[in-house]
């Protein structure tokens, strides 16, 4: 778990170890691809077509 320290001096230390590190990027990796896959479908043409139907439906 990360652990915030508060020091003599007022200021503050965040810390985590390399296993926590480790499940964030992890968890970033995941995240990133999940979006990446998202934005390739919202780009494709399928979406457009649709949309293009949808708008002269809606005109």
């Amino acid at each position: 778990m990360p652990k915030v320290t508060d020091n003599e001096d007022g200021s503050k230390t965040f810390s985590v170890n390399s296993r926590e590190l480790r499940e964030l990027k992890s968890l970033l990796n995941e995240q990133t691809l999940s979006f990446k896959k998202v934005v390739q479908i919202a780009d494709g043409p399928g979406v457009r077509e649709t949309l293009k139907f949808v708008r002269s439906v809606v005109s």
